[in-house]
């Protein structure tokens, strides 16, 4: 890593503990999460118990796990760990996976009003956790990410061409989310939109379900949300490019 190249954050020791501090934390939620599983009956967002592994199947915890390895990478890196450095002062790492968490920030944001999420409950220290957990996940990850982005490790220009990538690992997983959702017993789609019945009922819902035509209405709305990944990585980088004019 050049060290002409590298900004003030990048040698901030202050910053450095403090990203090492979430990430730990993130990661302590997560072992939380599985070692205090809790399963609790609800006809609409939970009528079936998966196990407490099934976690690990949606976007939202795979993308803040990655964050927090990032996080940690970036700290070590701050420290002067010269492997750490080429990792996560990567723009392009740091396009990824901010592209990933807001996308996870924003889709659940959206959600609420819509009554695709959970609601908020309060009234137990479990319930209080499982809350909490998800404003942490959603609210308070997200933005420390697009805060980061606004202050880079270094004053490197990311490649128009790199976009492409930000596509691969949300294509990969919304593909194996609806694999598995349609071989799985019982059934499980990580999210609605992966659920040929859910996709079927927007548009059709007073007529039998076609199996093999909700899928191939699946296709446009998936590359539709590779789009906005693709859209929000091309923001992100627009945002790069007058932060180094």
């Amino acid at each position: 890593m050049n060290e002409r190249s590298l900004k003030p954050i990048a040698k901030n020791k202050a910053v450095g503990v403090f990203l090492m501090i979430i990430a730990v934390f993130g990661f302590l939620i997560i072992a939380h999460r599985l070692s205090y599983y809790v399963y609790e009956y609800d006809p609409k967002f939970s009528p079936v118990d998966y196990g407490k592994y099934n976690i690990l199947s949606f976007f939202t915890v795979q993308s803040n796990f990655f964050v927090y390895v990032y996080l940690l990478i970036s700290a070590l890196g701050i420290f002067g760990v010269e492997r750490a450095r080429k990792i996560a002062f990567s723009p392009t790492v740091g396009l990824l996976l901010t592209t990933y968490i807001i996308v996870t920030g924003l889709v659940y944001c959206c959600g609420i009003p819509l009554g695709f999420t959970p609601p908020f409950k309060w009234d137990s220290p479990g319930h209080s956790m499982s809350s909490f957990i998800q404003v942490f996940y959603h609210m308070i990850v997200p933005p420390l990410m697009i805060i980061l982005w606004f202050f880079p490790f270094t004053d490197e220009k990311i490649e128009k061409k790199k976009l492409i990538y930000v596509g691969v690992y949300p294509l990969v997983y919304s593909l194996f989310s609806i694999v598995r959702g349609a071989f799985s017993d019982p059934t499980f789609y990580p999210y609605p939109f992966y659920n040929p019945q859910f996709i079927w009922d927007m548009f059709f819902k007073d007529r039998p379900i076609n199996i093999p035509l909700a899928y191939i209405m699946i296709i446009p709305l998936l590359f539709v949300g590779i789009g906005f990944f693709v859209l929000i990585a091309r923001f992100l980088i627009f945002v790069n490019d007058k932060r180094r004019a």
